[in-house]
């Protein structure tokens, strides 16, 4: 009878792991909810403050900036402190920006709080990866982390029908004030958590320290450009598919969101299967496929009539590109084990900064070139990044986790 008393403490703990797992996963979506939600309020948001879309505009600067940028604090101070720490910290702080945003009384005080949502919500995602390499073994993360992307799928999906719907029925406001309400309910369902109630060791070096740990060996160097290489081909070129349906095809707004969305419902509904299919084709072989799916949906949004081929398109890249995208999650979470918030926090960072970069070279392509000519140069840019990083992926194979966790 002594074994099962003795094994109570570890199951225990394990189920609290997994509740505040779960709530993690939450706060993505709502994380997620948000950040795509101005795209249809800023036409209402630009009408009641009487501003022009540009000036308006500055409120998706204000948001994506720091997002971007708090990447590389974050990591350290999780380091030291704990993850679900600075998470809950982070999300109550999200809470009170978008719940203050409602309340709004004019549109430089909007642009504030936004960027303060911004700089709250920057710890949501990439710290969540790091609690799931802390918590999740290895041969099971990808699944795990494949329910995160699921939730930010999901929100990014609802975001804009959502927004939209408030808008016209109430008003922009609402959205704010619902996703300030769900945050505070996740930040305080979070705390409730035994394991949030203690505090980690952490670790005393400082954040350079802890970058020279990450950044020490050449491979993970390696790593991270090709992540800035993946984000500027692929997230930072995706956002305009829906310039492409207007400028190019004449759909309306409407029927353009209802399309683009389809790329998340892939994400959505691959995510459920990408462990499985992860650990019985191995890492390369997503990688490979993943890319070449990506690959292939570039070359069909080219092809007409567009309402047929664009929504196979968006189900084909939104599914493969998780495939490919989740196995460089996975394998990111295991980079650096003494460090793993600030190797995150690293991954999360490349790829902001090639994703926006992405955004302006594929912008300039495509005023130069037109908008098939540049989805084919993406394509072709996709498959050379493809074909290397299977090569490079070679590098961090199994006897590479047998070191990196010996360590």
């Amino acid at each position: 009878m002594a074994a099962p008393t003795k094994a109570a403490p570890a199951t225990e703990e394990h189920a609290s792991a997994q509740r505040a797992l779960w709530l993690l996963i939450a706060a993505i979506f709502v994380v997620s909810l948000d950040s795509r939600v101005i795209t249809p309020l800023l036409p209402a948001i630009a009408e009641e403050f009487d501003a022009s879309i540009g000036r308006a505009g500055l409120i998706v600067t204000a948001y994506l900036l720091p997002y971007g940028l708090f990447q590389l604090l974050y990591g350290p101070l999780a380091d030291r402190v704990g993850r679900v720490r600075v998470i809950s910290i982070a999300l109550g702080a999200f809470a009170l920006g978008a719940g203050l945003c409602a309340l709004a009384p004019d549109l430089n005080s909007l642009v504030g709080l936004r960027l303060v949502t911004g700089v709250a919500a920057a710890a949501v995602f990439p710290l969540t990866l790091t609690y799931i390499g802390d918590t999740v073994a290895y041969d099971r993360r990808q699944e795990a982390i494949g329910y995160t992307i699921m939730a930010a799928s999901l929100g990014q999906v609802l975001s804009s029908a959502i927004g939209g719907f408030l808008a016209a029925a109430f008003s922009w406001r609402v959205i704010f004030a619902i996703d300030g309400l769900v945050a505070l309910v996740i930040t305080i369902a979070i705390l409730r958590q035994p394991l949030t109630r203690v505090r980690p060791a952490g670790l005393s070096r400082s954040a350079a320290a802890t970058y020279r740990v990450v950044l020490a060996d050449r491979r993970h160097i390696l790593f991270y450009i090709l992540i800035f290489v993946e984000g500027a081909v692929t997230l930072g070129a995706f956002a305009y598919f829906g310039a492409l349906l207007r400028d190019r095809d004449g759909f309306s707004f409407t029927a353009i969101g209802i399309l683009v969305a389809i790329f998340g419902l892939g994400s959505l509904v691959f995510g459920r299967i990408v462990g499985r299919v992860a650990r019985k084709i191995g890492e390369r072989r997503m990688i490979a496929f993943g890319g070449a799916g990506v690959v292939v949906g570039y070359g069909i949004t080219t092809l007409q009539p567009a309402i047929i081929l664009f929504p196979i398109a968006m189900v084909l890249m939104g599914s493969t590109f998780m495939m490919m995208h989740s196995t460089l999650q996975t394998r990111a979470t295991e980079l650096a084990p003494t460090a793993r918030a600030t190797g995150i926090s690293l991954f999360a960072f490349a790829l902001f900064l090639g994703s926006s970069l992405g955004a302006f070279l594929t912008a300039q392509s495509i005023d130069r070139l037109g908008y098939n000519e540049t989805m084919l140069a993406l394509g072709a840019a996709t498959a050379i990044f493809t074909a290397i990083m299977t090569v490079v992926i070679l590098r961090f194979t199994e006897p590479y986790i047998e070191e990196v966790q010996a360590c």
